[in-house]
């Protein structure tokens, strides 16, 4: 089966560049949301990750599942 989107016209490309995306702060969030979305305001993408997967009492990595649990 023939492809007809192929040519370079019909592409669209879009690229955020992470340095200007924000994640809003609000009074409702508690306080491991609000020190999160912080790093990422602050720190970026890669800080960000690092930290929502890092027990901040232990130092140990969290799983996927641990990290929703405290994050939402």
């Amino acid at each position: 089966m023939e492809n007809t989107n192929q040519s370079s016209g019909n592409k669209t490309n879009i690229e955020v560049e992470s340095s200007k995306l924000k994640m809003p702060i609000n009074s409702n969030m508690d306080e491991a949301n609000k020190t999160a979305a912080n790093i990422f305001n602050t720190q970026g993408e890669i800080s960000f990750l690092k930290h929502i997967f890092t027990d901040q009492e232990t130092g140990r990595q969290m799983s996927y599942a641990e990290m929703r649990y405290r994050y939402g």
